[in-house]
C-alpha cells in the first residue's frame, strides 16, 4: 500500500513537471514567434528615401523593386491606372520585368513588354526604345488603344497582345496562362 502511495505521488510529480515543461515550452514558443512578428512589422514601416508622388507609385515600387522596371515607375504610374496595371502586368510576363529583355548593337531596349512595333526593330523584329519614357509612353498608347477598343479585360489582352488576334498558333494553355499570369498582377496593381 505505502509502495503504491509512493507510486502514485510519483507519477502525478512527474505529471506536473511535465505540465509545466509543456507551459513554459509554449510560452517561448509564443515568445519567438512575437519578437519576429515586431522584428517584421518594423522592417514593414521603414522609410524609404524615395520620394514617391502617388499611392499608385509606391504600390508598383514594393512589386517591381529589384528588378530594371522599377526606374520606370514614375513614367507608369503617370498612367491611367488600367493602363498602368497592364504596363506592369504584361511586363511581368513578357520579360520578367525586364530581365529577359531585348538589345540591339549591345544596348539596352527597354522593351519589357515583347512590344514589336516598326520603331528601330532588332533582328528579331522588336521595338528598340532610345529611352525609358519613350519605351512608356508608345507602349502605353498601345495598351490605350486597346482598351479604347473595348480591349480590356487579361482574357482579351491576351488574344490582342500574346496572340495577334489569331491564337490558332498557340495552345489552350499557354494562353490561358499568358491570361492567368497577367490578370494576377494586374489585379496587384489595379486594386
Amino acid at each position: 500500500m505505502i509502495k503504491n502511495k509512493i507510486k502514485n505521488k510519483k507519477i502525478t510529480l512527474s505529471l506536473v513537471g511535465l505540465k509545466y515543461i509543456l507551459i513554459f515550452s509554449l510560452l517561448g514558443f509564443i515568445l519567438v514567434i512575437f519578437s519576429i512578428f515586431i522584428f517584421l512589422s518594423k522592417e514593414r514601416g521603414k522609410v524609404s528615401s524615395i520620394d514617391f508622388s502617388s499611392e499608385l507609385e509606391k504600390r508598383m515600387y514594393k512589386i517591381v523593386s529589384g528588378y530594371p522596371i522599377q526606374d520606370m515607375t514614375p513614367s507608369i504610374s503617370s498612367k491611367d491606372r488600367i493602363v498602368a496595371a497592364y504596363l506592369v502586368a504584361i511586363a511581368k510576363k513578357e520579360s520578367n520585368w525586364g530581365k529577359h529583355s531585348p538589345t540591339k548593337d549591345g544596348k539596352t531596349c527597354y522593351n519589357y513588354w515583347g512590344y514589336r512595333g516598326t520603331y528601330n526593330q532588332t533582328n528579331s523584329g522588336y521595338s528598340c526604345f532610345d529611352s525609358q519614357e519613350q519605351a512608356v509612353n508608345v507602349v502605353g498608347k498601345r495598351i490605350k488603344d486597346l482598351i479604347d477598343r473595348n480591349v480590356s479585360t487579361p482574357k482579351e489582352m491576351a488574344i490582342a497582345w500574346k496572340c495577334g488576334w489569331d491564337c490558332s498558333g498557340h495552345s489552350f494553355f499557354s494562353v490561358k496562362k499568358w491570361e492567368w499570369d497577367v490578370k494576377y498582377y494586374f489585379d496587384k496593381v489595379y486594386n
